[in-house]
């Protein structure tokens, strides 16, 4: 029986457990740098979770390098935009940033509507939809040709309400996840913005590391980044990495405590 449960128990234990509670062992031990090679083993093994990103983010902070943790701070919000001690250290990490972004905020509601977006449940709402879709035309055939209580309509109207509704939601949702496939981090220490993709373009101001950006275009090893306050400009890509990977659309979020 006892063998039985260790079973049970390990089954039921997610994937990485182990070596994140280790990893977190080793971090509160004040040995960083074992806790930070842990914390991205499983981030190698496809481990998708918000917790590790918000650890990994401490981890690198501690460490001073502040690109790395404002990366896997916005990491830890798209997965759980619900995450304070993400969003807490994330503030953290831009009062200290060099850059002082001036001018007006031209995209200034754009992150904001992004984070506003992001928690919307696209899936659920996608099926929703179809059920209320299909459930409103089967009332209306049957209000149409058969005699029916006078509620029916009220059921019909109620459904196609509710699909409008749900129809909002994936829309939403769907341009929440368009957003945040656009958000980068410069992790550089610092790199200048040039007027085009190339090396021998001219430089027309300098971005450091932990600035988030939004990536408009690629071309030629380069990315050009979009600032807060409106200001474009192309950066090596290798300067800059995507808030959402490669790979992390449709992977399970897996909460490791």
């Amino acid at each position: 029986m006892t063998l039985l449960l260790a079973l049970l128990f390990a089954a039921a234990e997610p994937p990485g457990a182990q070596l994140f509670a280790d990893a977190n062992a080793a971090f509160l031990s004040g040995d960083v740098s074992r806790a930070i090679a842990a914390y991205e083993a499983l981030v190698s093994e496809g481990v998708t979770s918000p917790e590790l990103e918000t650890n990994l983010g401490a981890a690198w902070l501690r460490q001073g390098k502040r690109g790395a943790a404002a990366l896997h701070f916005e990491r830890a919000l798209f997965l759980d935009p619900g995450d304070e001690d993400a969003r807490a250290d994330l503030l953290e990490v831009r009062r200290g940033n060099v850059d002082r972004l001036e001018g007006e905020p031209e995209d200034g509601g754009w992150e904001t509507l992004s984070r506003l977006l992001a928690p919307l449940p696209g899936a659920a709402a996608g099926i929703a939809l179809l059920v209320l879709w299909g459930a409103a035309w089967a009332l209306w055939g049957i209000r149409l040709f058969r005699s029916s209580p006078r509620f029916l309509s009220t059921a019909v109207a109620a459904c196609f309400a509710s699909a409008a509704l749900a129809g909002l939601v994936v829309w939403g949702a769907a341009a929440g996840q368009r957003m945040a496939m656009k958000r980068g981090v410069v992790v550089a220490h610092s790199v200048p913005a040039r007027e085009g993709p190339a090396d021998k373009s001219a430089s027309r101001f300098e971005i450091h590391e932990g600035t988030t950006v939004r990536v408009e275009d690629e071309d030629s090893g380069f990315r050009r980044v979009k600032l807060s306050n409106g200001l474009t400009g192309w950066v090596p890509s290798s300067t800059v990495e995507w808030v959402v990977p490669p790979g992390w659309a449709g992977r399970p979020t897996i909460a490791l405590k």
